[in-house]
């Protein structure tokens, strides 16, 4: 017996593995194979499998995202369609797959991995772990406010709204962390690959699209304005919750939300329940090249503080890597570990992920650590890595 983890060599392993897929889920076979025609993304090598005699029996597929994080962009392996075949679970394929993955991805230039599960310990043991994800549910007052007289709402025409709403999306994420960086092409073969297109209404003043929200029934999926478009944006959103009151639908979700938007539906009378959800799982693939692509981002909120002045070096590190960052003159670099860094921070990865990302605070890393930390220390922290978050909208999901 041959055991192979590898990517598919030609159309028909690939056209394999998405059988293999059909198989492991019971879904339907298109529900696979539309990632050829419609992801502009796709590449084959990015379908890793675990093939015996030539037969795909497990099988992982990359989806390759462009993200933000502030004003960076890294690039973050998406994995999906995880499964092994019924008549070979239980033989240890789908780790090695998953640790074929790993080895491919670190090869080819990846950044990060995220996945969505319920089976957290499986991806646990190949090095991925739980990252928080928050969503919100909405109980809507008796009597929700009527949206402004003069806004106009109309359902959005594709073929005349999508520059604006390009325009729109890339404004209203431009240093959101986890949204993606979506090309014209993804825009446009998007709704071809999910198999119900969530609702597009938009608004305009002045005849230019001013805010957009989707929603599949009373589940918001995204929304977003350009700037200074807030009063539209909110408007939309009071729509919604008209519409919502005349079928008596007393409750919306946003799967996920950025947290920040409680407020403002709590301005519209809604009581605002946060929900934390442990399905997302991180994994850092490449700590340098991580850290490369972010240092443009640190450097410049070094060089805005009090501390731009501060020389010295950082050292981060978890349990299967560790960098140390080099700072001085306004200016940040990865150098060879040194015997004794100014800050040494141990600590795991999850933690450093969350501290990356902004979901964990540095006094908060110290205390769990028990790291004897000065006044001066947490503030070069907080000064590299202020509280934010890492969010990504249901609409790419994958």
């Amino acid at each position: 017996m041959t055991v192979e983890y590898r990517s598919p060599r030609n159309q028909a392993e690939l056209e394999d593995t998405f059988q293999c897929s059909e198989a492991a889920f019971g879904g339907s076979l298109s529900f696979f194979t539309r990632i050829v025609t419609h992801d502009p993304w796709f590449c084959m090598d990015n379908a890793r499998a675990c093939f015996v005699d030539g037969k795909a029996v497990s099988v992982v597929q990359i989806f390759d995202r462009p993200i933000r994080v502030g004003t960076c962009i890294i690039r973050m392996g998406g994995l999906g369609s995880v499964g092994t075949h019924p008549d070979h679970r239980r033989k240890g394929y789908s780790l090695n797959v998953l640790k074929d993955s790993v080895r491919y991805m670190r090869s080819a230039g990846y950044d990060i991995s995220v996945l969505y599960t319920g089976s957290q310990s499986h991806y646990a043991r190949a090095g991925w772990v739980v990252y928080p994800a928050y969503s919100l549910r909405l109980s809507l007052p008796e009597s929700p406010i009527h949206p402004p007289d003069d806004l106009a709402i109309e359902t959005c025409d594709p073929d005349r709204d999508l520059p604006e709403l390009m325009a729109a999306y890339d404004r209203f994420n431009a240093t959101r962390s986890g949204t993606l960086v979506r090309s014209e092409a993804y825009w446009k073969k998007r709704p071809q690959w999910r198999d119900d297109p969530p609702l597009l209404h938009v608004t305009r003043r002045n005849g230019q699209l001013t805010a957009y929200l989707m929603a599949n029934r009373w589940r918001l999926l995204e929304f977003g304005c350009m700037p200074g478009e807030d009063a539209a944006l909110t408007g939309l959103f009071a729509n919604l919750f008209r519409q919502a009151q005349a079928e008596e639908v007393k409750e919306v979700r946003a799967e996920p939300c950025p947290l920040a938007f409680g407020h403002t539906f709590e301005t519209l009378g809604c009581a605002v329940h946060r929900q934390e959800g442990c399905s997302q799982m991180v994994r850092i693939i490449n700590l340098e090249s991580l850290l490369n692509k972010l240092i443009p981002l640190l450097a410049s909120r070094l060089c805005a503080s009090a501390l731009s002045r501060w020389k010295g070096s950082l050292r981060l590190r978890h349990e299967a890597d560790e960098r140390t960052l080099q700072m001085g003159d306004g200016e940040i670099a990865i150098v060879q570990s040194v015997p004794s860094p100014d800050i040494d921070l141990p600590l795991s990865q999850e933690q450093l992920l969350k501290l990356l990302f902004g979901n964990m605070r540095p006094e908060h890393i110290a205390f769990a650590n028990s790291l004897p930390f000065d006044d001066g220390d947490i503030a070069l922290l907080d000064t590299l890595f202020p509280g934010e978050e890492l969010f990504s909208w249901r609409t790419d999901g994958f």
